[in-house]
């Protein structure tokens, strides 16, 4: 009898360390089910609930997500400042890891600024060669694309210490199934909001608030047409053509 006691407890031992493990496991994995269209900012039902995403599994989960390698959308940028405020627009085409954007600086006045793996290259309308130079040189004027389109960048947040990260989990924004993540920028101790699609992998809204919680950035990004990048975006000013056909 007291053999068969200790056998029934230990196989209760197992099944309830299994389950534990399998519990760590699925809380990093990605919901299947079809999110309800909820008002930006709300939390997802009850069918999200048993997907965990956490202040420790929030950096896992966004460096696992896939994003296309064509595609199509503008990017809008919002600053704030004591009396100020300025909005920017980039349209951007990105294939094959190398993304164009063009933007209006200022009225009637159009610019193109185009990354490669190795170059950036820089251009207004109606010059006939680009400003280019290597990624990776010293000096001002050498960014990441993300950088030129003045967002928050992923590696932002996949660098960060864990107790940085304030909240994160899956959320509704801008109409897209996102998770997010809620993290103190260790250089300036602001707050910085930070939503990426989990349909897309990409980034499509963030926002960031200094130490007295006044917003000063908001990042939003509209409708994104994977497969739909603009041939005519990789074709330098001198006639050369950075993607192969």
């Amino acid at each position: 009898m007291a053999f068969g006691g200790l056998l029934i407890v230990a196989v209760v031992v197992v099944m309830l360390v299994t389950l534990l493990f399998r519990r760590d496991i699925d809380a990093v994995g990605l919901p299947v089910s079809t999110p309800s269209l909820e008002a930006p900012g709300e939390t997802q039902p009850d069918a999200l609930d048993r997907v965990e995403v956490t202040r420790e599994t929030i950096q896992h989960v966004v460096a696992e997500l896939n994003r296309p390698d064509n595609y199509r959308r503008d990017i809008i940028i919002e600053s704030y400042w004591d009396g100020g405020h300025n909005i920017q627009i980039f349209s951007v085409s990105v294939s094959d890891g190398v993304t164009s954007l063009l933007t209006q600086p200022s009225p009637g006045v159009e610019k193109r600024i185009v990354v490669t793996a190795d170059t950036q290259y820089i251009w207004y309308r109606g010059d006939r060669t680009p400003f280019a130079s290597p990624i990776g040189t010293s000096g001002d004027g050498i960014r990441t694309a993300d950088e030129w389109q003045m967002m928050i960048t992923y590696e932002d947040l996949l660098n960060l210490d864990v107790s940085d990260i304030i909240e994160a989990g899956f959320t509704e924004y801008g109409g897209q199934h996102c998770v997010y993540a809620v993290y103190l920028s260790p250089l300036l101790g602001h707050t910085m909001r930070y939503y990426v699609s989990v349909d897309l992998g990409l980034v499509i809204g963030a926002e960031e608030f200094d130490v007295t919680s006044t917003l000063i950035y908001a990042m939003r990004a509209g409708e994104c047409i994977v497969g739909g990048a603009d041939p005519a975006a990789f074709i330098l000013p001198d006639g050369r053509i950075l993607l192969e056909s």
